[in-house]
C-alpha cells in the first residue's frame, strides 16, 4: 500500500502529476508558492528576454534565497528560545529557593509566635504572683 498522494498542479501554465507522502494542501501549498515566484520575476526587467536556463536559474535564486532568509530567521528564534529556555530554567530554580527561605520563614514565625504566646504566659503568671505578695 503506497503512501504516497498524487496531485494535479499547474505550475508556470504547465500541468502535471506529482506524487508524494505529504498532504494534497501541502503540494497545492508549495506549488502555489512557486506560481508566485514566477509571477515575482516576471515583473524583472528583460525577463522575456532571458533564455530559460537564465529563468530557471533565478527562480532557483529566488527560492534559494527565500529559504535562506527562513532558516536564518529559524535559527535565530531558536537561539533566542535557548536563551529564554535557560532563563525560565534559572528563574525556576530561582523561585524553588525562595519557596524554601518561605517555608522555613513560615517555620520559624510559627515557633516565635508559640515562645511569644509561652512568654506572655510566663509574664501573666508572674505578675499574679507579684499581685499576690
Amino acid at each position: 500500500m503506497s503512501d504516497n498522494n498524487d496531485l494535479r498542479i499547474t505550475i508556470g501554465g504547465k500541468t502535471l502529476v506529482v506524487s508524494g507522502g505529504d498532504s494534497a494542501e501541502h503540494m497545492q501549498k508549495v506549488a502555489d508558492y512557486v506560481n508566485g515566484k514566477l509571477e515575482e520575476n516576471k515583473k524583472s526587467p528583460g525577463y522575456e528576454r532571458m533564455s530559460m536556463d537564465t529563468k530557471t536559474i533565478l527562480l532557483e535564486l529566488n527560492i534559494g534565497d527565500d529559504y535562506i532568509t527562513a532558516k536564518d530567521k529559524l535559527d535565530d528564534a531558536l537561539i533566542v528560545l535557548a536563551e529564554k529556555n535557560k532563563e525560565l530554567y534559572e528563574l525556576k530554580q530561582e523561585l524553588s529557593s525562595v519557596k524554601s527561605k518561605y517555608e522555613m520563614a513560615k517555620n520559624q514565625v510559627v515557633e516565635l509566635q508559640s515562645k511569644a504566646a509561652e512568654t506572655a504566659a510566663k509574664i501573666i503568671k508572674l505578675e499574679t504572683e507579684l499581685k499576690k505578695k
